[in-house]
């Protein structure tokens, strides 16, 4: 399902050129809503992850070691890298999750582990190479980004690390949640067609009240006066890693 990788790189890629993604037409195949992504929490405080950092054959890394995207990964890395690196029993092949239920044939990384699980989708299904993206939703992931963020993050705290605020979509819709400009802060996407595009998608903690968090089409910022507690709210939901076709280098 190539339609189904393509759905989530091109929020991404918009969004990198400072463009801002439009609503998925009735016959696409649209982005999973923020409501479909597993539950995210609050993690407990900690140390983000030195810059550079990079994951490797994880038998050689304790139980608690953190994993950094993009890392190691590349366009051309395949199966038997990602088997080399993490390990040949923690590289499964099978279905990866997709929008509204539908799934495409990729890898996941440690996928009995959600503190170390991953999703890899590929441009070529079939021979599974040309790396596409790399995706963590698990809300107990060790995964991060090289600048520190995390699944679970508080928008608060995301911000921070910007440096400036942010805009975003609203929640509850195929695009829920899509930060759409990060207003030339130190989390602003690197541009052109060779760069690995690191991405960050917010969602909703689960029992926060409707009226707490904007929700629908509209662009909202980090800092609307009308949802207070908005920082505490939203979360990240999502980190990845989106990379070039091989064919693009």
């Amino acid at each position: 399902m190539t339609s189904v990788r393509a759905a989530w790189l091109l929020p991404l890629a918009l969004c990198a050129c400072g463009q801002r993604p439009q609503p998925a037409a009735a016959d696409a195949t649209p982005l999973p809503s923020a409501a479909t992504l597993p539950p995210a929490a609050t993690p407990s405080p900690g140390s983000p992850p030195t810059p550079g950092s990079v994951a490797v054959a994880n038998d050689a890394l304790p139980a608690t070691a953190t994993y950094v995207l993009p890392g190691e990964f590349a366009p051309d890395t395949g199966i038997a890298q990602l088997e080399s690196r993490f390990g040949k029993d923690n590289v499964r092949i099978g279905d990866v999750p997709g929008a509204e239920g539908e799934t495409s044939r990729g890898a996941i990384l440690f996928p009995d582990d959600p503190a170390r699980r991953a999703y890899v989708y590929f441009q070529d299904e079939d021979k599974l190479s040309g790396l596409q993206l790399v995706r963590v939703v698990d809300a107990s992931s060790r995964w991060r980004l090289a600048s520190g963020v995390r699944v679970g993050m508080p928008l608060s705290e995301l911000v921070a690390l910007n440096g400036k605020p942010i805009r975003f979509y609203g929640f509850d819709w195929d695009y829920g949640g899509t930060i759409t400009d990060w207003r030339g802060g130190a989390l602003q996407p690197a541009q052109g067609k060779d760069a690995i595009f690191l991405g960050i998608r917010l969602n909703h903690l689960e029992d926060a009240p409707d009226h707490a968090y904007p929700i629908g089409e509209g662009e909202f910022s980090s800092d609307d006066r009308h949802y207070p507690k908005l920082g505490a709210i939203a979360i990240v939901g999502e980190v990845s890693a989106g990379f070039p076709g091989e064919d693009d280098l």
